[in-house]
Protein backbone atom coordinates (compact mmCIF):
# COMPACT_ATOMS: atom_id res chain seq x y z
CA UNK A 1 0.00 0.00 0.00
CA UNK A 2 1.46 3.27 -1.12
CA UNK A 3 1.65 6.71 0.41
CA UNK A 4 -1.42 7.87 -1.54
CA UNK A 5 -3.55 5.16 0.09
CA UNK A 6 -2.52 6.15 3.61
CA UNK A 7 -3.01 9.85 2.90
CA UNK A 8 -6.50 9.14 1.56
CA UNK A 9 -7.32 6.99 4.60
CA UNK A 10 -6.15 9.74 6.99
CA UNK A 11 -8.27 12.34 5.17
CA UNK A 12 -11.34 10.07 5.29
CA UNK A 13 -10.90 9.39 9.01
CA UNK A 14 -10.35 13.09 9.72
CA UNK A 15 -13.49 14.03 7.78
CA UNK A 16 -15.47 11.33 9.62
CA UNK A 17 -14.22 12.59 13.00
CA UNK A 18 -15.14 16.21 12.18
CA UNK A 19 -18.60 15.18 10.94
CA UNK A 20 -19.22 13.03 14.02
CA UNK A 21 -18.16 15.85 16.33
CA UNK A 22 -20.45 18.33 14.59
CA UNK A 23 -23.41 15.94 14.84
CA UNK A 24 -22.67 15.35 18.55
CA UNK A 25 -22.43 19.11 19.20
CA UNK A 26 -25.67 19.77 17.33
CA UNK A 27 -27.52 17.09 19.29
CA UNK A 28 -26.14 18.47 22.56
CA UNK A 29 -27.18 22.02 21.71
CA UNK A 30 -30.66 20.98 20.61
CA UNK A 31 -31.28 18.77 23.62
CA UNK A 32 -33.79 20.32 26.00
CA UNK A 33 -32.74 20.41 29.61
CA UNK A 34 -35.67 19.34 31.73
CA UNK A 35 -35.54 21.24 35.00
CA UNK A 36 -37.46 19.73 37.91
CA UNK A 37 -39.78 22.55 39.00
CA UNK A 38 -42.02 22.78 42.04
CA UNK A 39 -44.11 25.90 42.60
CA UNK A 40 -46.80 26.35 45.23
CA UNK A 41 -48.92 29.09 46.77
CA UNK A 42 -51.07 28.98 49.90
CA UNK A 43 -53.45 31.61 51.20
CA UNK A 44 -52.48 31.05 54.85
CA UNK A 45 -54.95 32.79 57.21
CA UNK A 46 -55.55 35.73 54.87
CA UNK A 47 -58.72 36.50 52.93
CA UNK A 48 -56.93 37.13 49.63
CA UNK A 49 -54.03 35.31 47.94
CA UNK A 50 -51.67 38.14 47.02
CA UNK A 51 -48.76 35.98 45.82
CA UNK A 52 -48.20 34.87 42.24
CA UNK A 53 -45.61 32.98 40.21
CA UNK A 54 -44.76 32.11 36.62
CA UNK A 55 -42.05 30.42 34.60
CA UNK A 56 -41.05 29.92 30.98
CA UNK A 57 -38.68 27.31 29.56
CA UNK A 58 -37.02 27.14 26.15
CA UNK A 59 -34.32 24.58 25.30
CA UNK A 60 -31.75 24.78 28.11
CA UNK A 61 -33.06 28.09 29.44
CA UNK A 62 -35.54 28.88 32.18
CA UNK A 63 -37.06 32.06 33.59
CA UNK A 64 -38.93 31.91 36.91
CA UNK A 65 -40.64 34.76 38.74
CA UNK A 66 -42.18 34.85 42.23
CA UNK A 67 -44.05 37.93 43.43
CA UNK A 68 -45.68 38.91 46.74
CA UNK A 69 -48.22 41.73 46.77
CA UNK A 70 -49.14 44.10 49.59
CA UNK A 71 -52.07 46.46 49.90
CA UNK A 72 -55.66 46.85 51.04
CA UNK A 73 -58.33 44.50 49.69
CA UNK A 74 -57.27 43.32 46.22
CA UNK A 75 -54.55 45.85 45.42
CA UNK A 76 -51.74 43.51 46.51
CA UNK A 77 -53.15 40.69 44.39
CA UNK A 78 -53.40 42.98 41.36
CA UNK A 79 -49.82 44.18 41.88
CA UNK A 80 -48.42 40.63 42.11
CA UNK A 81 -50.38 39.28 39.14
CA UNK A 82 -49.49 42.30 37.00
CA UNK A 83 -45.82 41.82 37.85
CA UNK A 84 -45.80 38.13 36.88
CA UNK A 85 -47.69 38.74 33.65
CA UNK A 86 -45.28 41.51 32.68
CA UNK A 87 -42.26 39.24 33.14
CA UNK A 88 -43.71 36.24 31.29
CA UNK A 89 -44.93 38.34 28.35
CA UNK A 90 -41.59 40.13 28.03
CA UNK A 91 -39.69 36.84 28.19
CA UNK A 92 -41.68 35.60 25.18
CA UNK A 93 -39.87 38.32 23.19
CA UNK A 94 -36.51 37.85 24.89
CA UNK A 95 -33.51 37.52 22.58
CA UNK A 96 -31.04 34.93 23.88
CA UNK A 97 -28.20 37.13 22.63
CA UNK A 98 -29.19 39.80 25.15
CA UNK A 99 -27.79 39.74 28.67
CA UNK A 100 -29.93 38.66 31.59
CA UNK A 101 -29.23 42.01 33.27
CA UNK A 102 -30.82 43.80 30.30
CA UNK A 103 -33.93 41.62 30.69
CA UNK A 104 -34.13 42.22 34.44
CA UNK A 105 -33.74 45.99 34.14
CA UNK A 106 -36.38 46.24 31.45
CA UNK A 107 -38.82 43.78 33.08
CA UNK A 108 -38.74 45.41 36.51
CA UNK A 109 -39.14 48.90 35.08
CA UNK A 110 -42.05 47.79 32.88
CA UNK A 111 -43.67 45.95 35.80
CA UNK A 112 -43.40 49.08 37.93
CA UNK A 113 -45.12 51.15 35.27
CA UNK A 114 -47.82 48.50 34.66
CA UNK A 115 -48.60 48.18 38.38
CA UNK A 116 -48.97 51.95 38.74
CA UNK A 117 -51.31 52.00 35.74
CA UNK A 118 -53.32 49.00 36.98
CA UNK A 119 -53.85 50.42 40.48
CA UNK A 120 -54.73 53.93 39.24
CA UNK A 121 -53.70 55.71 42.43
CA UNK A 122 -54.75 52.96 44.84
CA UNK A 123 -52.20 52.01 47.50
CA UNK A 124 -50.57 48.72 46.54
CA UNK A 125 -47.18 47.26 45.72
CA UNK A 126 -45.34 44.05 44.98
CA UNK A 127 -42.03 42.43 45.82
CA UNK A 128 -40.46 40.10 43.29
CA UNK A 129 -37.53 37.78 42.67
CA UNK A 130 -36.74 36.64 39.14
CA UNK A 131 -34.10 34.15 38.07
CA UNK A 132 -32.78 32.97 34.73
CA UNK A 133 -31.01 29.67 34.18
CA UNK A 134 -28.83 29.09 31.12
CA UNK A 135 -27.75 25.49 31.45
CA UNK A 136 -26.18 25.52 34.91
CA UNK A 137 -25.49 29.28 34.98
CA UNK A 138 -27.76 31.26 37.31
CA UNK A 139 -28.52 34.97 37.24
CA UNK A 140 -31.16 36.72 39.32
CA UNK A 141 -32.64 40.02 40.41
CA UNK A 142 -34.59 40.92 43.55
CA UNK A 143 -36.84 43.82 44.44
CA UNK A 144 -38.10 43.89 48.00
CA UNK A 145 -38.45 41.19 50.65
CA UNK A 146 -38.02 37.89 48.79
CA UNK A 147 -34.97 35.66 49.14
CA UNK A 148 -33.15 33.14 46.96
CA UNK A 149 -31.18 30.17 48.27
CA UNK A 150 -29.06 27.43 46.73
CA UNK A 151 -29.39 23.98 48.31
CA UNK A 152 -26.08 22.11 48.01
CA UNK A 153 -24.82 19.09 49.97
CA UNK A 154 -27.71 19.21 52.44
CA UNK A 155 -27.12 22.90 53.17
CA UNK A 156 -29.09 26.02 52.22
CA UNK A 157 -26.87 28.88 51.06
CA UNK A 158 -28.45 32.34 51.09
CA UNK A 159 -27.62 34.28 47.93
CA UNK A 160 -29.12 37.60 48.95
CA UNK A 161 -31.17 39.04 51.80
CA UNK A 162 -33.20 41.12 49.38
CA UNK A 163 -33.82 44.84 49.57
CA UNK A 164 -34.90 45.16 53.18
CA UNK A 165 -34.26 47.96 55.65
CA UNK A 166 -31.84 45.89 57.73
CA UNK A 167 -29.46 45.50 54.76
CA UNK A 168 -29.74 49.17 53.76
CA UNK A 169 -28.97 50.27 57.32
CA UNK A 170 -25.92 47.95 57.51
CA UNK A 171 -24.62 49.39 54.24
CA UNK A 172 -25.00 52.99 55.46
CA UNK A 173 -23.37 52.22 58.80
CA UNK A 174 -20.41 50.56 57.06
CA UNK A 175 -19.97 53.61 54.82
CA UNK A 176 -20.15 55.96 57.80
CA UNK A 177 -23.37 57.56 56.60
CA UNK A 178 -25.38 56.52 59.64
CA UNK A 179 -24.46 56.13 63.31
CA UNK A 180 -25.05 52.84 65.11
CA UNK A 181 -27.39 54.61 67.54
CA UNK A 182 -29.52 55.96 64.69
CA UNK A 183 -29.49 52.53 63.04
CA UNK A 184 -30.90 50.92 66.18
CA UNK A 185 -33.70 53.48 66.34
CA UNK A 186 -34.92 52.96 62.77
CA UNK A 187 -34.07 49.29 62.28
CA UNK A 188 -37.03 47.26 60.99
CA UNK A 189 -36.07 43.89 59.49
CA UNK A 190 -39.56 43.22 58.12
CA UNK A 191 -39.81 46.36 56.02
CA UNK A 192 -38.55 46.56 52.45
CA UNK A 193 -37.12 49.81 51.13
CA UNK A 194 -37.83 48.97 47.49
CA UNK A 195 -40.85 47.59 45.68
CA UNK A 196 -42.71 47.47 42.39
CA UNK A 197 -45.36 50.17 42.19
CA UNK A 198 -43.55 53.30 43.36
CA UNK A 199 -43.38 56.66 41.60
CA UNK A 200 -39.66 57.09 42.27
CA UNK A 201 -38.54 53.86 40.60
CA UNK A 202 -35.39 52.18 41.94
CA UNK A 203 -33.52 49.38 40.15
CA UNK A 204 -33.54 45.80 41.49
CA UNK A 205 -30.69 44.11 43.29
CA UNK A 206 -28.58 42.01 40.88
CA UNK A 207 -25.25 40.16 41.29
CA UNK A 208 -22.28 41.24 39.20
CA UNK A 209 -21.64 37.79 37.73
CA UNK A 210 -23.54 34.62 36.92
CA UNK A 211 -23.37 31.81 39.46
CA UNK A 212 -22.23 28.39 38.23
CA UNK A 213 -24.39 25.68 39.74
CA UNK A 214 -23.39 22.06 40.27
CA UNK A 215 -25.24 18.87 39.43
CA UNK A 216 -27.92 18.06 42.03
CA UNK A 217 -28.04 21.68 43.23
CA UNK A 218 -31.49 23.13 43.89
CA UNK A 219 -32.55 26.77 43.74
CA UNK A 220 -35.19 27.88 46.26
CA UNK A 221 -37.13 31.15 46.07
CA UNK A 222 -39.39 31.97 49.01
CA UNK A 223 -41.56 34.83 50.17
CA UNK A 224 -41.25 36.36 53.64
CA UNK A 225 -44.36 34.42 54.66
CA UNK A 226 -42.49 31.14 54.22
CA UNK A 227 -39.22 32.33 55.71
CA UNK A 228 -40.82 33.65 58.91
CA UNK A 229 -42.61 30.40 59.68
CA UNK A 230 -39.99 27.71 59.15
CA UNK A 231 -36.34 27.52 60.15
CA UNK A 232 -33.45 26.98 57.76
CA UNK A 233 -32.71 23.68 59.51
CA UNK A 234 -36.27 22.43 58.98
CA UNK A 235 -36.03 23.36 55.31
CA UNK A 236 -32.71 21.54 54.93
CA UNK A 237 -34.16 18.35 56.47
CA UNK A 238 -37.21 18.40 54.19
CA UNK A 239 -35.27 19.14 51.00
CA UNK A 240 -32.72 16.42 51.84
CA UNK A 241 -35.45 13.76 51.63
CA UNK A 242 -35.08 13.77 47.83
CA UNK A 243 -38.71 14.08 46.79
CA UNK A 244 -39.57 15.71 43.49
CA UNK A 245 -39.40 19.50 43.71
CA UNK A 246 -43.19 19.62 43.65
CA UNK A 247 -43.40 17.08 46.48
CA UNK A 248 -40.78 19.00 48.47
CA UNK A 249 -42.70 22.27 48.06
CA UNK A 250 -45.90 20.59 49.28
CA UNK A 251 -44.16 19.15 52.37
CA UNK A 252 -42.70 22.56 53.25
CA UNK A 253 -46.10 24.26 53.04
CA UNK A 254 -47.79 21.44 54.99
CA UNK A 255 -45.14 21.67 57.71
CA UNK A 256 -45.76 25.40 58.09
CA UNK A 257 -49.55 24.98 58.21
CA UNK A 258 -49.33 22.29 60.92
CA UNK A 259 -47.81 24.90 63.24
CA UNK A 260 -51.24 26.58 63.19
CA UNK A 261 -49.99 30.17 63.34
CA UNK A 262 -53.10 32.32 63.79
CA UNK A 263 -51.53 35.19 61.83
CA UNK A 264 -50.15 33.07 58.97
CA UNK A 265 -49.45 35.19 55.92
CA UNK A 266 -49.70 34.15 52.25
CA UNK A 267 -47.07 31.58 51.35
CA UNK A 268 -45.16 31.46 48.05
CA UNK A 269 -42.42 29.03 47.08
CA UNK A 270 -40.52 27.91 43.95
CA UNK A 271 -37.98 25.05 43.97
CA UNK A 272 -35.90 24.17 40.89
CA UNK A 273 -33.68 21.10 40.59
CA UNK A 274 -30.66 21.24 38.29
Amino acid sequence: MGTAFWMALILILTAFFILSWRVYTWIKEEKIRIYDIGALLDIGKRQVQANAYGFKQEKDRLMAILSAGEGKEYTGKVAALTTVRTFTKLYNRYDNNQSSRYFFDRAFEMANMNVLNALRGENGRAYAACLMLRGNLLSYAIMGHINIYIFRRKELILLSKGQIMEELIKEKVNKGLLSKEAARRISDTDKAYNCIGRDDYMKPLTPKEEIRLKKKDMVVIMTAGVEKNISVRELEIIISRKHSCNGTAKEIIETIKKKNNEDLDNLGLIIIGI
